[in-house]
């Protein structure tokens, strides 16, 4: 397998802290990231590499000389600009199927798996995905429940989006750029100017993850990737280590409970202090997932668009607070009532107490459940965590009255900041 690292990026937005080095070589732990993703590549049996440069390319070309890697080829073209332009520019040298990964991310990641999935699925083009703390700054993606691409919302847009964020690492088969051709001295992106095009042939394919893929592109950003490196919790995300997480309820843990089900978003009314809750767990590195009966669609009591649109509503009101939810699987059934549409990414036919959409996670992302906890304010998320074997906490709410199972919680809480405090004080 080929790996084509792009190294042209200008880095406008660092300048501050690193007006003289290129991002590619700004250090993490006094290594330079681009060694760093080297290392993380060849762990990975991944020795073949192209690396595509611009600015401060003198500078990136020296380092990966003193590099001493046996298959490399350096390349900088003056006549082309941006993630596209150079990986167009560079196709003569790609071979048949390759990664993309830009230069300024800090990765822990598993490569053989995202190449596993995309070769099963025999993907033209996948693409990395995973919820972040800014989707509005970034590209994003919906997909269905096979995982195809079929709608992508660029960085920066008016448009609500969900929040399955491009995470800069990609997966091709040079067939699918074949006949793909830039005019020369123009920026390309390729997010923007490739993606379209294969998605089109419904051969682009979304692999979400939870590992730790953090571009630092920003001060902001930069500072948060090297407090994770400080607290050494970066490999608590890493797919092949079972990790302890967090599933939530939705109503009445996250919003209002009304007793009848959300129906609109005028409806969804947010708990006090929720987006502060979830930012304690993301600067943990600790995944964040929720799992809700929905039968207000079942019921015909909400259309989808407007059930999506509480979905983004939400992602928008966390990243507020810099936070975000890993992922998410809503059961939309109702007893003896299907809901018809079942295409989309994050439906599960699993209706609590059945702990299925907890089991469809754990085997996704490897958590460990015996030091897992769910999050709920009813008897049947209690009975949901002991029937998946997690540390279960009740919140005191309306349903409490409601309460007819005879089994207990393994804690109760007033509130969801109060329930995380008490989960970080048990893990710490």
């Amino acid at each position: 397998m080929q790996a084509v690292i792009i190294c042209g990026g200008k880095g406008n937005r660092l300048k501050k802290i690193h007006r003289f080095t290129p991002k590619a070589l700004i250090k993490f732990n006094r290594m330079p990231n681009l060694q760093y993703q080297i290392y993380q590549l060849k762990k990975n049996g991944i020795n073949d590499f192209l690396f595509l440069t611009n600015f401060m390319k003198k500078k990136i070309t020296s380092f990966l000389k003193k590099q001493n890697i046996n298959n490399c080829k350096i390349l900088s073209d003056k006549n082309t600009f941006g993630t596209a332009g150079s990986l167009i520019g560079a196709k003569k040298y790609l071979k048949n199927e390759f990664i993309v990964l830009y230069s300024d991310i800090f990765i822990e990641f598993d490569f053989n798996n995202f190449i596993k999935f995309s070769r099963k699925k025999n993907s033209d083009c996948s693409v990395v995905v995973q919820a972040n703390s800014h989707p509005h700054d970034s590209d994003t993606v919906e997909y269905d429940k096979y995982n195809v691409i079929n709608k992508i919302i660029f960085k920066n847009s008016k448009a609500k989006k969900i929040n399955n964020a491009t995470a800069s690492i990609f997966y091709f088969k040079k067939s699918s750029i074949k006949n793909i051709f830039f005019k020369k001295n123009l920026s390309k992106d390729i997010v923007k100017d490739i993606l379209p095009i294969i998605i089109k042939k419904k051969h682009l394919y979304a692999y979400k993850t939870i590992e730790y893929l953090n571009d630092f592109g920003t001060p902001d950003r930069f500072r948060d990737v090297k407090h994770c490196i400080k607290k050494g919790n970066i490999k608590n995300l890493s797919l092949k280590n079972k990790k302890t997480a967090v599933f939530l309820d939705r109503d009445g843990v996250i919003n209002k409970e009304l007793g009848v089900g959300v129906k609109n978003i005028n409806e969804f009314h947010i708990l006090p202090k929720v987006g502060e809750a979830i930012a304690k767990l993301n600067i943990n590195n600790i995944p964040c997932f929720v799992v809700s009966n929905q039968s207000v669609l079942a019921k015909k009591q909400i259309t989808l668009d407007h059930f999506k649109k509480i979905i983004m509503f939400f992602d928008m009101y966390l990243s507020k607070h810099k936070a975000y939810v890993d992922d998410f699987l809503f059961c939309p059934n109702y007893k003896n009532i299907k809901y018809k549409d079942k295409k989309n990414s994050f439906f599960s036919k699993f209706r609590k107490p059945n702990p299925g959409m907890i089991f469809s996670l754990t085997k996704k992302y490897n958590i460990n459940l015996s030091k897992s906890y769910l999050i709920g304010d009813s008897d049947t998320d209690v009975l949901t965590g002991k029937r998946a074997r997690v540390k279960t906490i009740l919140l005191q709410g309306p349903k409490i009255e409601d309460y007819k199972l005879n089994i207990k919680p393994d804690f109760i809480a007033t509130s969801l900041w109060s329930a995380i405090n008490l989960i970080l004080k048990k893990i710490n």
